[in-house]
């Protein structure tokens, strides 16, 4: 079979690998469609993820496809099946997920391979967290992992009706989060620096937009004295947006800093409005075998459209070009098989 694999920085070949053969409650699936995100592009730049991969490897993580083979054991999914697949699976027995903190698992189990004609889901994944598509198109069904990890953030910051919020980048993730905020009667506020993402915020249903600037102090939304917002979301990942979703928190407000940032990344706090103002600062990582539910739940309703997210089409052939050099503006490439 065909697969795209990682070599090292910037070396991305798709060539003939072995057929897979799923193990004891394992399963193989044909690949419908597969989705890049931001981690792949990461990944690509620097050659391995330190937690997931070791070149050389097959890797891609949002894909849906039919079961082509099953292993022992396995009587939930049989071949011709249409399933998406959750990357991962927590343990379920660890302390984090005794305190239902499953995206904390103490042996929180990844898996990697949809860029590739067929991949294999490990015998957990199988057990907790793969999905019958049901009537869902292969295409939309393969965007529920990244939307899982928007509905634990959304979930986790406590966004209700009226809340003002602020999202603060128009990527993928961060019009995922701004759709689901308007789903929630949140008034939402979209910041970004092109004005192609502002308008692609409004079209995900964002009531403002703003543009994102800079200044002695760091960045500054445009146009606007620091606003005391209810929840922000920083999806930016750097210091300089995480400082500013600090500084625009009102009081009693809630700050995601949903964005992973390079490893010993600091900002300034000034924690006597922390303490007296009652601001909150937590992360989000990952998603959850519930929140997968819920973010598939949300595409099989309509509510969210991941067709609307997608902006690029490529074979696997051109997936590696793609990846390497990607496009400015690209939300989400759909590799199509």
């Amino acid at each position: 079979m065909r697969a795209a694999v990682l070599y090292g920085p910037g070396d991305v070949r798709v060539e003939e690998v072995g057929d897979l053969v799923p193990g004891p409650g394992e399963i193989v699936v044909r690949t419908l469609a597969a989705f890049t995100c931001g981690t792949d592009r990461k990944v690509v730049k620097r050659g391995y993820h330190a937690k997931m991969l070791k070149p050389p490897c097959v890797f891609g993580h949002e894909a849906s496809g039919e079961v082509a083979a099953v292993g022992r054991g396995v009587t939930a999914f049989q071949p011709g099946d249409r399933v998406v697949a959750a990357n991962s699976a927590p343990c379920g027995v660890c302390r984090q997920c005794a305190r239902d903190r499953e995206s904390l698992c103490e042996d929180l189990l990844f898996w990697n391979g949809t860029f590739a004609d067929a991949y294999l889901v490990p015998a957990r994944v199988v057990a907790k967290n793969v999905l019958p598509l049901g009537g869902v198109a292969p295409e939309d069904a393969a965007m529920a992992e990244p939307l899982a990890c928007c509905v634990k953030g959304v979930q986790e910051a406590g966004v209700r009706e009226g809340d003002r919020v602020l999202v603060i980048g128009a990527g993928p993730i961060g019009l995922m989060l701004v759709r689901l905020c308007a789903l929630k009667s949140a008034r939402v506020t979209a910041a970004a620096r092109r004005p192609e993402a502002l308008v692609a915020a409004k079209a995900h249903g964002a009531h403002e937009v703003v543009g994102i600037g800079s200044s002695k102090g760091g960045l500054v939304l445009g146009g606007m004295v620091e606003p005391g917002f209810d929840i922000i979301f920083d999806t930016g990942g750097a210091a300089e947006t995480a400082s500013l979703a600090i500084r625009a928190a009102g009081r009693g407000g809630v700050v995601n800093l949903f964005a992973g940032c390079p490893a010993g990344t600091r900002v300034e706090v000034d924690v006597t409005r922390v303490h007296y103002e009652e601001i909150r600062i937590h992360g989000t990582f990952h998603h959850t075998p519930a929140a997968f539910r819920e973010s598939f739940r949300l595409i099989a309703s309509g509510a969210v459209e991941p067709s609307k997210f997608v902006t690029s089409r490529k074979t696997l052939e051109e997936l590696p070009e793609s990846l390497i050099h990607p496009a400015v503006g690209v939300l989400k490439t759909l590799v199509m098989f």
